[in-house]
């Protein structure tokens, strides 16, 4: 079985001024497609967040 993981970028997101829609969206389309999702992330847009 295929796994997947989806990371989402954005500090509005992590500071709470968004939410995030858009991976909720793709976690729905991946479990109907038979795909075992493990993780939903977020990361700061900042580069030195996105390098480590």
């Amino acid at each position: 079985m295929m796994k997947a993981e989806i990371i989402s970028i954005g500090s509005e997101i992590l500071s709470g001024q968004i939410t995030d829609t858009n991976a909720n969206f793709i976690a729905k389309k991946l479990v109907e497609s038979g795909i075992d999702l493990e993780y939903i992330s977020a990361v700061s847009d900042n580069p030195k967040s996105l390098l480590s």
